[in-house]
């Protein structure tokens, strides 16, 4: 309680705007949606705000104009807006976690607050890279996912360029190691495995899983890539760590970043 009345003061001594007037459908709940991530790489330190879609083809409406806080306690951050991504707030390239500490968020938008707590742990060391030969493509190969010895997701970035069409390609794809496995996620349905040529870039970024960021994982993934298969379970409301009826998650994760070409 003591963080958040300082962090109300400091608002209050510092803003300078018009307060925002916030138009919120009483008929939608929950009212917002949160995607924030605080690691201790700069760049990978931001939090996107949007509401919710009623009709999931639809692109989610970015709530501006909010006021972001990042917080250990000490130091108080204020998160910028990108001026060219609407919703997206930005923290200063100098601001980075540390592990095994608790950082606080802070979201003040129009008179909704709302507010989070997240644990960094640390990462394991990456493993050695691994791929073999694609069968039905000659010349072309397969990555063989890293398995990690503790709680963690990697992100792989695979880039390529295409002779046949002359363009660059791209692609994006998470694998995830739980400390727990689950029947939905044994039988999941199969998914597309890709296939790249040589000349590519592959860039590994793994994230750290605190239990309760694991917890998020895992309700996300139970209502996504492990829909489908032979043992569903039922729908339900995903894990969330931000009070006042808001949906998302606010992480904080160690970063371990490697790259590799084939040549």
């Amino acid at each position: 309680m003591k963080k958040y009345i300082i962090i109300l003061l400091i608002i209050s001594l510092s803003a300078c705007e018009e307060p925002v007037r916030w138009q919120l459908d009483d008929h939608i709940t929950p009212r917002l949606v949160v995607e924030g991530m605080l690691s201790n790489r700069p760049g990978l330190n931001y939090v996107r705000l949007s509401l919710p879609v009623r009709n999931p083809n639809n692109p989610p409406q970015a709530v501006s104009s909010a006021t972001v806080i990042i917080s250990d306690g000490d130091e108080y951050h204020f998160l910028n807006e990108d001026e060219n991504n609407p919703g997206m707030y930005l923290a200063a390239p100098a601001v980075r976690g540390v592990i095994n500490r608790i950082y606080w968020l802070y979201i003040a938008v129009g008179d909704h607050e709302f507010t989070a707590g997240a644990y960094m742990v640390p990462v394991s060391p990456l493993k050695e890279f691994r791929y073999y030969r694609d069968p039905g493509m000659p010349g072309h190969y397969r990555i063989i996912p890293t398995e990690s010895n503790t709680p963690a997701y990697i992100e792989y970035i695979v880039d390529w360029q295409d002779d046949s069409t002359d363009s660059a390609m791209n692609s994006v794809f998470y694998t995830y190691s739980l400390s727990t496995l689950d029947v939905s996620q044994f039988f999941k349905p199969a998914a597309e495995i890709l296939s790249f040529p040589a000349g590519a870039r592959i860039i590994r970024t793994k994230y750290s899983l605190s239990p309760d960021h694991e917890k998020y994982i895992r309700s996300l993934l139970a209502e996504t890539e492990w829909r489908g298969g032979w043992f569903d379970v039922m729908h339900g409301n995903l894990h969330t760590n931000i009070t006042n009826g808001a949906v998302g998650f606010f992480a904080a994760s160690s970063v371990l970043r490697d790259t590799v070409y084939f040549e």
